[in-house]
C-alpha cells in the first residue's frame, strides 16, 4: 500500500491544467481587491460606508452560490458546469469597463460574485477527481498553493501598474485576460466521463450544507470577516493616512508566505495525522495569533475571540 501511494503520479496534466487555471482565477481576482476601493473612492467619490456596502456584495453573493454549486457539479457533467461558470466569471471583469455609475457597478461588482463561488467549488471538485486517491490530501494542500500565489503575486502587481500608468480600465482589461487565460486552459481538460444521477433522489438539506462542519465554517467565517475590513479599507487606510499605496502589495505578500508555508507543512501532514487532529494543531496558531490583533485594530475583537472558541469545538465534530 505504502510503494502504490509513492508511487502514483501526483503531477499529471490534467492536474496540473487546474492548477493553472486556479491560479488566474485568483490572480484576476487578487488584482482588482487592494484597488477597488480607491476606484470607488476616486472614480465615483464613494464614502466609506458606500465602500464596505458595494464591495460586500460579491461575497455574500458567492456564499450563496455555494451550496448550490455543490449540487450542480455532483448532477451534472463536471466539465460544462466549470466552462459555463468560468466563461459567465471572465465575461463579468468586461461590466467593470462599462458601469458608468455607481449603482450599474455596483449590481455587475455583486452579480459578479455568483460565477466566483461558483467556479471556485467546480474548479476544486475538478481537482480532487483528477487526483489519485492514495495522493489527494497531498495533492489538495499542494493545489491550494495556486490560491496563495495568485493572492502573494496579484496585489503587487495591480498596484505597480496603477502607479506606473494612473489608469484603472488597463487593470481591470488585464484581469479579464488573465481570466479568459485560464478558461482557455480549463477548456484543454480531458475528463472521464461521469454517470448522472437520475433517479430522481429527493432534494434535502444535506445535500447542500454539511451540519457536522458548523465549527469549521463558524471559523471560517470569523477569518473571514477580519480578513474583509483588511483587505477591502487596506488601501484607502494607506492612502490617506500613511500616505503610501505600495505597502497593500507587500501586506498581501507577506500573508501570502505565511498561507503558503502552512499549505506546504499541512499537506505532508494531513496523510500521516488523524483528520480532526491535524485540523486542530494548523488552526490552533492561527487563531491565537488572530487573537492578537484587536490591540492594533479595534474593530475586530468580537470576530478574533470567537475564531478562537470555535477552534476548541473542531475536536467534537
Amino acid at each position: 500500500m505504502g510503494m502504490t501511494a509513492n508511487t502514483e503520479k501526483l503531477w499529471n496534466r490534467n492536474y496540473c491544467k487546474v492548477m493553472i487555471a486556479n491560479f488566474t482565477l485568483f490572480f484576476a481576482f487578487y488584482l482588482l481587491t487592494p484597488l477597488l476601493p480607491l476606484y470607488l473612492s476616486e472614480h465615483f467619490h464613494a464614502t466609506k460606508d458606500m465602500i464596505g456596502l458595494v464591495l460586500s456584495g460579491y461575497s455574500v453573493t458567492a456564499m450563496l452560490f455555494r451550496p448550490f454549486s455543490g449540487f450542480m457539479v455532483d448532477n451534472f457533467q463536471r466539465k460544462k458546469v466549470l466552462m459555463v461558470t468560468f466563461f459567465v466569471f471572465f465575461i463579468f471583469f468586461a461590466g467593470y469597463l462599462m458601469a458608468g455609475t455607481l449603482l450599474l457597478f455596483a449590481i455587475v461588482r455583486t452579480l459578479h460574485g455568483g460565477p466566483f463561488g461558483a467556479i471556485t467549488v467546480a474548479n476544486s471538485t475538478v481537482a480532487i477527481d483528477v487526483l489519485p486517491s492514495s495522493r489527494r490530501n497531498e495533492g489538495i494542500g499542494y493545489y491550494g498553493l495556486s490560491n496563495n500565489l495568485g493572492m502573494a503575486i496579484a496585489p503587487s502587481v495591480g498596484i505597480f501598474l496603477y502607479e506606473l500608468t494612473d489608469s484603472f480600465d488597463m487593470i481591470f482589461i488585464l484581469a479579464l485576460a488573465i481570466a479568459g487565460v485560464g478558461l482557455a486552459v480549463d477548456s484543454t481538460l480531458k475528463l472521464k466521463p461521469r454517470p448522472i444521477n437520475k433517479t430522481g433522489r429527493t432534494v434535502s438539506l444535506d445535500r447542500f450544507f454539511l451540519l457536522k462542519g458548523w465549527a469549521l465554517a463558524a471559523n471560517m467565517v470569523c477569518f473571514g470577516f477580519c480578513f474583509g475590513v483588511l483587505s477591502n479599507y487596506l488601501a484607502i487606510y494607506g492612502k490617506e493616512v500613511m500616505h503610501i499605496t505600495a505597502g497593500t502589495g507587500a501586506w498581501f505578500l507577506i500573508l501570502a508566505v505565511g498561507l503558503i508555508s502552512s499549505r506546504l507543512q499541512g499537506a505532508k501532514a494531513l496523510p500521516t495525522m488523524l483528520a480532526m487532529e491535524c485540523s486542530y494543531r494548523l488552526w490552533a496558531t492561527p487563531c491565537l495569533l488572530l487573537c492578537l490583533m484587536p490591540l492594533v485594530i479595534t474593530v475586530q475583537p468580537c470576530s478574533s475571540v470567537l475564531a478562537t472558541v470555535t477552534c476548541g469545538q473542531l475536536t467534537r465534530i
